[in-house]
């Protein structure tokens, strides 16, 4: 795969690079940003990279054993640290200290991958912290969290942060054709309403239809939309329970309906040919569009923007959901 197959992060990729190259790569790397968007396809490519037996100018070989082991997460100098149950617990690196303490087993460098830095509980974080002030030689670490806010800022301090962005619509969509043999119809809707994440635009495609897919989750945010015109609150607040999962989960659902109010201020400023929507929702939004100022649906873009932080800073999933119709309401007043 190499470096030159991570598409949309030319500005990671290219410090990255200049790091490879001069043989200088920090102790620990915090990558902050969307799931699905290439983070931790980078931290396997850095370890690829460290360890490749025949390296070239884009990284790795991808045929070495080496690069075979670490693409197929069995190298023993690849450490993957996942939560056990909902956190990633001190037991764990407790363990990974005493890991630590020997030297890399076959490669030159071991990478130790923390899929979620923000699972760490309090007393693992404080262990950890320990780990990167002082890091046992021969040792690379790259924390993944979709916001540096989510970690203890000490930790984000020890970390040499990339900030990896949301794909470019086109960009999902081709890949989504190219890939995964997606009709264009189909790839440029789902390009615009997976929020610059190709990893949610292929779950989008690969679960299109049933209770679980995203055109469900649309119709969905349409009906609310437009009991909301209505000034129907209570059948609003009233199945909120069905909006609540985890809350990756719902931070995906407050992307469509982010995309959603965006698609209405395309429209009510003549923008027709922006909205990718098929020609039913297209004509709902369009009199969504019609029925409050601009500025109202101006506020409701930024109230939903301001429930996804929410959502990110643990604040409590209901009462974030709760609120965020109440003030759209009010919004309109």
């Amino acid at each position: 795969m190499s470096f030159k197959a991570i598409e949309g992060q030319d500005r990671a990729i290219g410090l990255l690079r200049r790091a490879l190259d001069r043989n200088k790569f920090h102790h620990a790397y915090l990558f902050s940003g969307l799931d699905g968007i290439g983070k931790k396809k980078t931290a396997l490519e850095i370890a690829k990279a460290l360890n490749c037996r025949q390296p070239g100018p884009e990284g790795s070989c991808d045929s070495c054993e080496a690069c075979l082991k670490i693409e197929k997460n069995c190298h023993p100098d690849l450490v993957h640290l996942k939560p056990e149950g909902l956190q990633i617990k001190i037991d764990q690196i407790r363990a990974l200290e005493e890991q630590l303490a020997y030297p890399p087993f076959e490669g030159r460098y071991r990478l130790v991958l923390l899929d979620k830095a923000s699972d760490l509980n309090v007393w693992a974080a404080n262990a950890f912290l320990k780990t990167l002030e002082e890091p046992p030689s021969g040792n690379i670490f790259v924390l993944l969290a979709n916001d540096p806010g989510e970690l203890l800022p000490t930790l984000v301090s020890r970390c040499l942060p990339l900030n990896f962005s949301p794909l470019p619509p086109a960009l999902i969509s081709r890949k989504l054709m190219a890939d995964k043999g997606s009709d264009p119809g189909k790839a440029q809707v789902i390009s615009r309403i997976s929020g610059g994440s190709l990893g949610r635009a292929v779950d989008f495609l690969e679960n299109y239809s049933g209770e679980k897919s995203w055109d469900k989750k649309l119709e969905d945010w349409l009906r609310q939309l437009e009991a909301l015109s209505a000034g129907s609150l209570s059948p609003l607040i009233a199945g909120i329970k069905v909006w609540l999962g985890s809350r990756e989960q719902m931070q995906e659902v407050l992307e469509i309906g982010s995309a959603c109010l965006r698609d209405i201020l395309w429209l009510r400023n003549g923008l027709e040919d922006f909205v990718y929507l098929p020609a039913e929702h297209k004509k709902r939004l369009y009199g969504l569009a019609l029925r409050c100022p601009e500025r109202i649906w101006i506020k409701r873009y930024d109230l939903i923007t301001q429930a996804v932080q929410d959502l990110i800073r643990q604040v409590n999933p209901q009462l974030t959901w709760e609120m965020l119709w109440i003030k759209m309401a009010r919004a309109a007043n």
